[in-house]
């Protein structure tokens, strides 16, 4: 006698029940950082070399009540872009620990530093306003990912930073930018700082950079 589809599904789950095998249902809120912005902070990280590469992550995560850690991960360039990628996971501790932690680390062969998170929020509240004033949205993902810092006072953090390199905007090409990224992104500094208001190198492979301006 065939059976149907629901009636198979239900006897898999049981399967992975009795092979002690938990199966998580996603709902909305887990997708969404406002949920666990009330839960403690775990850690806060940025690449030892953030202001002088120009280029890193900022962390921010907090421990859930079940022992997971849900954190928000911003790509930033201090030097210029603002906030290029972001993103909101949740997932175990060991994960975090071994595959984000660790796999960063190495890719870009670099250290990561803790901050407290009123500086990250102060770090990163800095880098969104003076890449607006350049012209450079922030990536689509930032409102949700921004959620995590929920009510941090950035004001108490008595840190300082300072955004561009020497003072002055600086724009290098990442490798996924087309040529017409390109243009486009001299264009907004063109129009914001003025032809010499800014600085620029570029990279013509994945080994050679040429300084154009």
């Amino acid at each position: 006698m065939a059976i149907s589809e629901q009636q198979r599904q239900k006897k898999l789950a049981k399967k992975k029940q009795k092979r002690g095998v938990t199966v998580k249902k996603v709902t909305p809120s887990m997708t969404k950082a406002k949920a666990y912005a009330t839960y403690p902070i775990y850690e806060c990280l940025i690449p030892e070399n953030l202001f002088s590469s120009g280029l890193g992550e900022l962390i921010v995560a907090r421990r859930t009540p079940s022992g997971d850690i849900a954190f928000s991960a911003f790509v930033i360039d201090v030097f210029c872009l603002g906030v290029k990628d972001a993103m909101f996971l949740v997932m175990s501790e060991d994960e975090y620990e071994q595959r984000i932690k660790v796999g960063m680390a190495r890719a870009a062969d670099r250290t990561f530093e803790k901050l407290h998170q009123t500086s990250a929020k102060k770090l990163l509240d800095g880098l969104l306003n003076y890449s607006k004033e350049l012209g450079f949205a922030p990536h689509p993902d930032y409102k949700n990912a921004y959620d995590i810092f929920g009510d941090i006072d950035a004001s108490v953090s008595p840190e300082k930073y300072s955004y561009g390199r020497k003072g002055r905007p600086f724009y290098m090409n990442g490798p996924y930018e087309s040529e017409a990224d390109i243009n486009r992104i001299l264009m907004t500094l063109t129009k914001s700082c003025g032809t010499d208001g800014f600085d620029t190198v570029f990279r013509l492979g994945d080994d050679d950079i040429d300084d154009f301006m």
